[in-house]
C-alpha cells in the first residue's frame, strides 16, 4: 500500500468516527429537541470543529507512526542504529507527490465534490418536499461529511488501480 492509500486511509478513519460520534450524539438523550434548529445548527459547527481537529490530529499521529515504523524496520534491516540517515532518506522518498499522485487528488477531490453538491441538493430537494428543517440540517451534513469519506476511498481506488 503506498504513502498516499494510508494517509487516505487515516482520513477516512476520521472521517467515519466524526459521523459516527455525531449519530451516537444525535441519538442520545443530551441531543437538543427536534425542532430547535439553532441549537442543532450550533451542534453541527461544533461536529465540524472537531472534525477538522481531528483529522489534522489524526494526520499528525499518522506521520509519526509511519517515521517510526520505517525507522523501525530500517534498524531491524541493518542491524545496527545508524538507520536513522537511510529512514529519512526512504521517509522523503514516500512524501514525494509526483504528476500521477497529483492528477489523483484532484480526480479524487472532484468525486468529494460532487458528494458535496448532491448533499446541498437533496437538503433542498428534502426542504421543498415539505420535510423540516433539523432533517435537512442532518442530511447536509451527513452528507458533506460522507464526502470527505468517498474522496478518501476514491483516492485509494484510483491510486491501487492507476488513474486514466
Amino acid at each position: 500500500m503506498s504513502y498516499t492509500s494510508k494517509r487516505n486511509t487515516a482520513s477516512i478513519v476520521a472521517g467515519v468516527a466524526l459521523i459516527a460520534a455525531y449519530i451516537v450524539y444525535a441519538m442520545g438523550a443530551r441531543a437538543p429537541a427536534t425542532d430547535d434548529v439553532k441549537a442543532w445548527a450550533a451542534a453541527i459547527l461544533v461536529f465540524i470543529g472537531i472534525g477538522i481537529v481531528a483529522q489534522i490530529a489524526v494526520q499528525i499521529v499518522f506521520h509519526i507512526a509511519l517515521s517510526i515504523g520505517i525507522a523501525i524496520k530500517e534498524e531491524l534491516k541493518t542491524g545496527d542504529q545508524d538507520g536513522g540517515k537511510a529512514a529519512e532518506r526512504i521517509i522523503k522518498a514516500e512524501m514525494v507527490e509526483d504528476e500521477r499522485v497529483k492528477i489523483i487528488g484532484l480526480k479524487a477531490s472532484r468525486v468529494g465534490s460532487a458528494f458535496a453538491g448532491i448533499s446541498m441538493a437533496a437538503a433542498l430537494i428534502a426542504l421543498a418536499s415539505g420535510a423540516k428543517t433539523v432533517f435537512a440540517l442532518h442530511l447536509l451534513f451527513g452528507l458533506c461529511a460522507f464526502s470527505g469519506v468517498a474522496e478518501g476511498v476514491a483516492g485509494i481506488i484510483m491510486d491501487e488501480r492507476g488513474a486514466k
